[in-house]
């Protein structure tokens, strides 16, 4: 368990690296795209899928804070609604695995 919280920790490392790089101007759209696309089947998605997701979440918002005011409110808020059903969604299933 613990190689694979390295796993997702490292990913996450990795994605907060390439998302604070300014590659190709907008591209931190296309991972805002995927990170919050999949809030649809969110609970249907593993703990460590969802706790990848937040962390993906967490390094999108430092993106999205440096962006022109209108595009930052729409954005932060849109981010802010997925992350806050991701981080449930977490919550929950920890929680459910710990009754177990």
């Amino acid at each position: 368990m613990s190689a694979l919280r390295t796993r997702v920790t490292a990913l996450s490392a990795l994605l907060l690296l390439a998302l604070s790089l300014p590659a190709n101007g907008e591209s931190w759209q296309e991972t805002f795209d995927k990170t919050c696309s999949r809030s649809n089947e969110a609970m249907t998605l593993s703990v460590e899928e969802l706790h990848a997701l937040v962390e993906s979440c967490n390094a999108l918002e430092k993106v999205i804070e440096k962006q022109e005011p209108s595009v930052r409110k729409v954005y932060l808020k849109r981010l802010q609604l997925c992350k806050n059903l991701y981080a449930y969604m977490l919550e929950y299933r920890q929680n459910g695995e710990a009754g177990k």
